[in-house]
């Protein structure tokens, strides 16, 4: 009895400690074999991704694939920077525009662990004449707006999942039509949802889906709650912890500019410059907007950090960043089934959601995916069935056509 009584203890050390061995850090040189990947797979790999370039399709691409911790492929092809020839790094800088949404969503939910501020409190609580108008319509016949009062008070959760009705389609015409809107000062987060505020919501909160600029209101509503700015808090609880070292809204090294990815747009068969912000503008200038919806830089791996965490639920680099029932509490859906993103589309707090299998990316992603994107092309998904972290950035306008084809090659490594 005492042996069976010791056996069972064992198997519920072993089991316990399976549960927690997560990787900390990302492991590098191994054979890839190892992990069941052939060298074939590998080159095709490659070669899908240097047909990018070659094809013109892409001035430079970055990719980052890792299982179970273990890096599988990081490498970049092509040029950041077409006037010099620069070559593309892995350690390059990338503009990552609405991979900071995630990011800033994450900061948020260690407010919401910390009992601060709650996902159903109204907004007003904290930002105090917070609209609760919402427009119907407008009537041709008299040249006015109708509205109505909102059903219920926008909530905290509903702009972490951009259902709030803020600046969507119809609150956006009716700014259009106004004759005397005053100038937004865009100094801070804060001023520009100060300023935007008081506009009427573009429809019942927690109806439907409008992207994107919901998260400048969290951002705010962090900076509002800790006393802090967002990219002190963000330095703090998150980069810092998780060994981001590189990402940030603005860089006082003037030696990380040569590290910083051009963007561009293709014109034909050209590739023309078209930055968004200059670079130099990161290094230079007042640094005082840091917003929730785009802004922040980095290189690939510091993202694949963040990402690897969120698959760890909510561990890496020996920090814990979220409690687990926080990091699965981010992956529910939390829009209606049919909403504006399309009948079917899922988004939790900062994620889109792959339950419904018919809005994979490629076939072989599995239900429990999740990921997002940048404006200028950079993407990543979290695939927790498969255990895989999978990153892919270039700077460009436009769609590409290229991550989707990239996918279904990184995929075909692990049949």
């Amino acid at each position: 009895m005492k042996k069976i009584i010791i056996a069972v203890s064992l198997l519920a050390v072993m089991a316990s400690c399976a549960k927690e061995r997560v990787p900390q850090e990302f492991t590098k040189g191994i054979d890839p074999e190892m992990l069941g990947v052939s060298k074939e797979s590998i080159a095709n790999l490659e070669a899908t991704l240097e047909s990018f370039v070659n094809d013109k399709k892409v001035p430079c691409v970055t990719a980052f694939v890792a299982k179970g911790g273990n890096v599988v492929y990081e490498k970049s092809f092509g040029h950041k920077d077409l006037e010099t020839m620069a070559p593309a790094e892995i350690d390059d800088i990338y503009v990552l525009f609405s991979q900071t949404k995630a990011i800033v969503a994450v900061a948020f939910m260690t407010l919401y662990e910390q009992g601060l501020v709650k996902l159903d409190d109204p907004i007003s609580k904290w930002i105090p004449g917070f609209s609760d108008t919402v427009i119907t319509g407008f009537d041709e016949e008299t040249g006015e707006w109708t509205m109505v009062e909102a059903e219920r008070p926008a909530q905290v959760g509903d702009f972490l999942c951009h259902s709030s009705g803020y600046l969507a389609p119809n609150t956006n015409r009716y700014l259009r039509s106004l004759t005397d809107r005053p100038v937004v000062d865009r100094s801070t987060v804060g001023n520009v949802v100060e300023s935007n505020k008081e506009y009427p919501l573009g429809f019942q909160p927690g109806s439907d889906w409008n992207y994107n600029y919901d998260m400048d209101v969290i951002a705010y509503l962090i900076e509002i709650v800790t006393g802090k700015t967002l990219q002190e808090y963000l330095k703090e609880v998150i980069f810092e912890p998780l060994g981001m070292d590189y990402t940030a809204y603005y860089y006082d090294d003037m030696s990380l500019l040569p590290r910083v990815v051009k963007t561009y747009r293709k014109d034909g068969d050209d590739f023309v410059v078209n930055n968004f912000f200059g670079a130099r503008s990161i290094f230079e200038g007042p640094k005082t907007y840091a917003g929730g919806t785009y802004g922040l830089y980095g290189p690939i791996e510091d993202y694949a950090k963040f990402c690897q965490m969120m698959l760890n639920k909510g561990a890496f680099n020996n920090h814990r960043i979220l409690k687990e029932e926080t990091v699965d509490l981010m992956l529910q859906n939390r829009l209606p089934e049919v909403n504006s993103g399309g009948e079917g589309f899922q988004f939790g707090i900062g994620f889109e959601l792959f339950g419904n299998p018919n809005k994979k990316k490629v076939p072989q992603m599995s239900s429990s995916s999740f990921r997002w994107a940048g404006a200028a092309g950079t993407e990543y998904l979290v695939d927790p069935e498969n255990d895989l972290v999978i990153l892919y950035y270039i700077s460009m306008w436009g769609d590409t056509n290229t991550y989707t084809t990239y996918l279904d090659a990184v995929y075909k490594m692990f049949e």
